[in-house]
């Protein structure tokens, strides 16, 4: 990618824009040693596709990080093509590149199928796939929150809170971590982590303690809250349906062998 084909590059990375997504100039500098981007032209020389790739050092595997091409299959071909001549015979991980702003990877298959169906064309199979949903705070507003109150605690970095909430006798009952909305999400906070102790379980408890992490949201500027939790847990799918968070998509990523 040379620097005057950066434009078209975040305009291709946006039309693929997830909520509670990073900003697509974040992604063009991933994390690790010698990523390569590469772009696929039209015949008039206009980029319609980009795919950034590297090599893992810890384990010498080959890495798609994030790949864009409009949904055109053709394209989108092309680029693993391209990715896969660069990475050379190793094995090889798609979409390990964050699909939300607090780094959980994974293509979100379900608003881009097309993509999906060319990694599996080329070989890829999944490797892990986690659940991403999206609650909306501005249709219905969080309530107050009612005792017991949750204690709170401010996290630094990445900004956000604590919540916990203990029994009258000063044992925990559950605790949450809640991320505040930053630039890159605008007004998107996140729900990264909410546990009931084993004993507690069933009693409404954990319940309790989300609306209090929902309503800190909002009070916080926060108009939606996202949540990602692994394929198969569905107790907490449950849990997060039953609160009015819808599931947005599921973060996959793949992985081919040489």
């Amino acid at each position: 990618m040379a620097s005057v084909d950066e434009p078209a590059v975040l305009e291709l990375i946006d039309a693929d824009w997830l909520p509670g997504q990073q900003q697509a100039h974040e992604l063009l500098t991933p994390a690790g040693e010698s990523p390569h981007t590469l772009v696929v032209c039209d015949p008039h020389g206009e980029v319609v596709g980009a795919v950034l790739c590297q090599v893992r050092t810890e384990d010498d595997a080959g890495l798609i990080v994030w790949l864009h091409g409009r949904e055109d299959f053709e394209v989108i071909a092309a680029l693993i093509a391209l990715a896969r001549a660069q990475l050379g015979n190793r094995v090889l991980y798609a979409c390990t590149g964050p699909a939300t702003a607090t780094g959980i990877p994974g293509l979100p298959a379900g608003h881009r199928p097309v993509t999906a169906r060319a990694l599996t064309a080329a070989g890829f199979t999944q490797a892990s796939r986690q659940r991403y949903f999206l609650r909306d705070l501005t249709d219905v507003p969080p309530a107050p929150p009612t005792y017991p109150l949750a204690d709170a605690t401010d996290l630094a970095r990445p900004a956000g809170w604590r919540l916990e909430l203990t029994g009258t006798d000063g044992q925990p009952l559950a605790s949450g971590t809640l991320l505040a909305p930053a630039p890159a999400t605008a007004d998107m906070a996140v729900l990264s982590q909410l546990t009931v102790q084993c004993g507690q379980r069933r009693h409404g408890i954990g319940s309790h303690l989300l609306a209090q992490c929902l309503h800190r949201a909002h009070t916080n500027g926060a108009s939606h809250v996202t949540a990602v939790i692994p394929e198969g847990d569905t107790a907490a799918a449950r849990f997060l349906a039953s609160a009015a968070f819808l599931l947005l998509d599921t973060l996959t990523v793949y992985h081919r062998r040489p």
